[in-house]
């Protein structure tokens, strides 16, 4: 009697063929000759991620393809029959060897797709809260630029009340402003230079200084209307509404037909959110002429609010 190298049955001496695995059985002198001796047992090492088992010697593992560190498990397994060819071993045993290495790749295509997924969850992660950010900030930017546009327009609309353009600040300017500073020094009780340098510094932004050499000035001169309206807006472009109210009731009262003093009131007004006072006064504005700048201006703040 003797053994079957595939399955280790038992079969006589005169079979040609293994009567539990079908594996063709060869001569003792044929096997001697011609078969590879036994490998009693193999290293295998596996792999800490997909914990499937590759050779020993591989650098990466064959299914997920991570690179090994040397601290993967390793595992001896012991072989217990010659390998043979793929004619030596029935269809059965043939069919089974196919279909486990078929199951290997479908197992690591899985885990590869698992990575893919979530590669591609994070990174869609990361697009939603770089979109949320931009959204946010485009938001912010809107924001300040309609309050910006808002306060402009009131600063616009304010300033064109008056016979002065939009303040700006050149070389020309402060030169001037300077060298008429410098003038006073010699003679600080000069009205028309007082009145020159609260103009030029009015319509520079210098407004505090601007109110100083206004007040200055209408000490000397306190009938000047006109001065004493732009003392009034003055203290408007620093967001003093009370003291500017003030200042144009006065001006009102001692020059009732004072159209820009009108004006100027219903703009103050409407700025502190009294529309119903602001209108009032846009009427009183036109009232006392619609065709002139300042009545076409409270016509049109008039229309819109």
């Amino acid at each position: 009697m003797r053994n079957c190298k595939i399955c280790g049955n038992q079969v006589k001496e005169t079979d040609k063929f293994c009567s539990q695995c079908g594996a063709k059985l060869q001569s003792d002198e044929f096997r001697e000759k011609w078969l590879p001796k036994e490998i009693k047992y193999i290293k295998i090492k596996v792999c800490d991620l997909c914990g499937e088992e590759n050779d020993f010697e591989a650098d990466e593992c064959q299914h997920c393809g991570v690179g090994f560190t040397g601290k993967e498990k390793i595992l001896e397994r012991e072989i217990k029959s010659p390998i043979f060819n793929s004619e030596e071993v029935s269809a059965k045993k043939i069919t089974g060897e196919k279909e486990k290495s078929k199951r290997v790749p479908q197992k690591s295509k899985r885990i590869s797709e698992e990575k893919h997924s979530s590669a591609k969850k994070l990174e869609l992660k990361h697009l939603f809260m770089i979109g949320l950010v931009v959204i946010g900030l485009g938001l912010i930017l809107v924001y300040y630029a309609f309050e910006s546009s808002k306060a402009g327009d009131n600063q616009n609309t304010f300033n064109q009340t008056q016979i002065q353009n939009q303040p700006s600040v050149d070389l020309n300017a402060i030169n001037e402003i300077n060298r008429l500073e410098d003038e006073l020094k010699n003679n600080p009780d000069d009205p028309e230079k007082l009145l020159r340098l609260a103009h030029l510094t009015h319509d520079s932004g210098f407004y505090e200084k601007a109110i100083g050499y206004y007040e200055k000035y209408l000490s000397f001169n306190p009938d000047d209307n006109d001065a004493e309206v732009d003392l009034g807006v003055c203290y408007f472009e620093l967001k003093q509404y009370d003291k500017a109210s003030n200042i144009f009731e006065s001006v009102i009262q001692k020059n009732p037909k004072h159209q820009i003093a009108y004006l100027n009131l219903g703009i103050v007004n409407l700025n502190q959110g009294k529309v119903v006072e602001a209108k009032e006064y846009f009427q009183k504005c036109i009232a006392l002429g619609e065709h002139t700048e300042a009545g076409h201006r409270a016509a049109e703040l008039l229309k819109s609010h």
